[in-house]
């Protein structure tokens, strides 16, 4: 049994595998199993995968049919046999230390999730962003001591999880939707007992334009936003949690069923009707959710594109987003 397996979904990133399977490989922690699993990818991946595998014994291959994202990352965790669970897409990249670097905190902390800092690299202009949260560091912590684990990392892929922690809990990514983590991650967060933050930059995540986190598809995104949070939240009442953590909550459904929603169809569409339709979803939810004491640790950037919304003062977002793309072009 590996201590770390390693699951990557491939399926049409002929441009992108190569340098992400390299950088799995060349791990500082070589006691890994690396589980190829392709989804009825139409192009070359699938020989891809075929050859590194001949070529390198820690690595498995799956050829399946095409079922998306999380199914491809379901049908992983079910074949890996290792102590942990890492996930990375197959357009993105990982630091050569990311395993050493977590199993070892991992296995000092006996943690369930440790969770550490990512990078985000536009594709187009080569701007890149790095996400930290705002937890202390290397102590072990808990939903029940720090609320906000549940609504501030909802990515799979900044994470590494105890494999015996996951199948405790009988969590599987949604099948054939969007936002598969937004459904999963928070129900985690707020159940695992110890959970370790490690602020280094190990992961890296490529922004691509034609990725689904930038589908103009905006009617596909309501739906399957919207059924998330609520498998979320009715998660939280089954567990009887609902209340402990109503703010937390209240704060996920702002960011995730309207504020990064709302921005992202403005800058696109703003006149498409999801626009109204994601506010009439989150004011459903929580009717005073706009005095959610979260809002107040907005970035000053958002805080003001929040202000900007919220007075339907479409125009000036729009202008503020081509500055700051001519900015992002100028390597500013």
């Amino acid at each position: 049994m590996s201590i770390v397996s390693v699951i990557v979904p491939v399926y049409k990133v002929e441009n992108y595998l190569d340098k992400c399977i390299t950088s799995i490989q060349q791990q500082t922690c070589s006691d890994i199993e690396i589980i190829l699993v392709d989804d009825g990818s139409p192009d070359k991946c699938g020989i891809m995968c075929d050859v590194y595998a001949d070529k390198d014994s820690r690595i498995v291959t799956i050829h399946k049919k095409n079922g998306g994202l999380s199914d491809a990352r379901n049908e992983g965790i079910e074949k890996a046999t290792g102590k942990y669970l890492l996930f990375v897409d197959s357009d993105d990249w990982i630091d050569e230390k990311l395993i050493e670097r977590t199993v070892e905190v991992a296995e000092k902390n006996r943690a369930d999730v440790v969770m550490f800092d990512y990078m985000s690299v536009d594709e187009e202009t080569n701007a890149t962003k790095t996400f930290s949260m705002p937890f202390e560091e290397n102590t072990v912590l808990s939903a029940t001591k720090e609320p906000r684990l549940i609504s501030k990392s909802c990515s799979a892929c900044n994470k590494l999880f105890r494999k015996e922690f996951w199948e405790r809990n009988n969590l599987k990514f949604p099948v054939e939707k969007h936002y598969e983590d937004l459904g999963t991650i928070p129900k985690l967060l707020g159940v695992a007992s110890k959970v370790v933050y490690l602020k280094e930059t190990l992961y890296f995540y490529l922004q691509r334009g034609g990725s689904i986190m930038h589908s103009t598809d905006f009617f596909r995104n309501y739906k399957d936003r919207t059924e998330m949070l609520d498998s979320v939240l009715l998660f939280y009442k089954e567990k009887g949690l609902f209340e402990k953590y109503r703010k937390e909550l209240e704060y996920l459904v702002f960011e995730n069923g309207y504020f990064i929603p709302s921005k992202e169809i403005v800058l696109n569409d703003r006149k498409n009707p999801c626009l109204p339709q994601f506010k009439k979803y989150v004011l459903e939810k929580f009717p005073c959710i706009y005095k959610n004491p979260y809002i107040k640790e907005l970035s000053k950037k958002d805080k003001i594109l929040y202000r900007l919304l919220r007075i339907r003062m479409y125009g000036v977002m729009i202008a503020l987003s081509k500055c700051r793309q001519i900015m992002d072009k100028n390597g500013s």
